[in-house]
């Protein structure tokens, strides 16, 4: 039996990861604003204040694409 480090700083974060992979497919797939609500979704379900940060640039880049017309489809 482990003693002194709590268990819960070895579980992932699923649900965060769950949805960051799913902002991630979307965009791969050029679903923009999917991807962006998406990754709006994951910065706020994220622990890590570097996972929230790099969801809020996905996110910001998705509205770029958008607004700027990047996208090809």
């Amino acid at each position: 039996m482990r003693q002194g480090k709590p268990l819960k700083r070895n579980i992932r974060n699923i649900r965060y990861y769950n949805t960051a992979e799913a902002a991630a497919i979307a965009e791969n797939f050029g679903h923009y604003e999917k991807a962006g609500k998406l990754w709006l979704k994951a910065m706020k379900l994220a622990m890590r204040q570097v996972n929230a940060e790099w969801s809020e640039h996905r996110s910001q880049f998705c509205q770029s694409v958008l607004r700027n017309g990047w996208s090809q489809k």
